[in-house]
């Protein structure tokens, strides 16, 4: 491992370390107003590329030890799982209170909800078989097919946050444009880290992950940092910005806050808080 790749896991932590508790912090204070595949992705993200950066300065002090190289790849290619996550459940949040019973928005929804699950588990079954020589073709191929169904959810997100903000801004309901509008700025800069995935399941898996420099341990730390993990933290900072107005202004919107864990202090869902809302213009 060279200086620059030390130089990047030092810049995970100095730069993850205040943001862990900021995103705990808005985490617990907005989950009670959903919806919570918004908020605990992006705490997590935030523990994953914290101890992420931990990892790889210790795998350099114990290059031969496998299973650490392995748990620090995984946390490496983590990136876009929990943060397509909260870009869903912003755009679900705003369609179902805006476009109550819409049954093609809602197979719309359950479709990409379903295909992002799936590609979360092919991608951690991918990183539990590095190291196995024998299975490098099956880790690629699963490599693969998940980053392209993440690209086909953030395509289909993307499109319709674009066609909610543009087309059917007057339908959303009060309070909900600035999700979308802050949603339609992450796009492209999720796109760079996408992007980035795709190169490297195609060019930095196998054979080839130790050599290309596009892998994410041991490629070109100067690529990976400006493509990976500065577009992961502008998102994430977006999302704790959302978090916080979501928390923030509750009581404006009349949004009602859950007892327990699973349970809401009333009866009405956000989608029938129209009438209870303040209009924002």
């Amino acid at each position: 491992m060279d200086s620059a790749h030390r130089a990047s896991a030092i810049a995970q932590i100095v730069f993850y370390a205040p943001t862990v508790p900021a995103t705990l912090y808005v985490g617990i204070r907005a989950w009670k107003y959903g919806p919570r595949l918004a908020w605990y992705p992006a705490m997590a993200f935030a523990c994953a590329r914290l101890t992420g950066g931990a990892l790889v300065l210790a795998s350099q002090h114990d290059p031969e030890n496998t299973h650490l190289l392995t748990a620090t790849i995984v946390l490496l290619n983590i990136g876009l799982v929990p943060l397509i996550m909260p870009f869903h459940a912003l755009t679900r949040i705003v369609v179902q209170a805006s476009f109550p019973g819409d049954r093609r928005k809602n197979m719309f929804l359950r479709v990409t909800r379903f295909l992002l699950f799936a590609s979360v588990l092919l991608l951690s079954v991918s990183g539990g078989l590095y190291g196995n020589p024998d299975r490098s073709k099956v880790q690629s191929t699963l490599s693969r097919v998940a980053y392209f169904e993440f690209a086909f959810v953030l395509v289909a997100l993307f499109g319709m946050a674009a066609w909610l903000y543009f087309v059917a801004r007057d339908k959303i309901q009060d309070g909900q444009v600035i999700y979308i509008k802050w949603l339609l700025i992450a796009s492209p800069i999720l796109c760079i880290r996408t992007v980035f995935g795709i190169i490297s399941v195609f060019e930095a898996t196998g054979k080839h992950f130790l050599t290309s420099i596009w892998s994410p341990m041991f490629g070109n730390a100067v690529l990976f940092s400006l493509m990976a993990l500065v577009p992961e933290f502008i998102v994430l900072c977006i999302f704790v910005y959302l978090g916080h107005y979501r928390y923030s202004t509750a009581d404006q919107y009349g949004l009602v806050p859950r007892k327990g864990l699973f349970e809401r202090s009333g009866k009405k869902d956000e989608g029938e808080q129209t009438s209870d809302s303040v209009k924002m213009t």
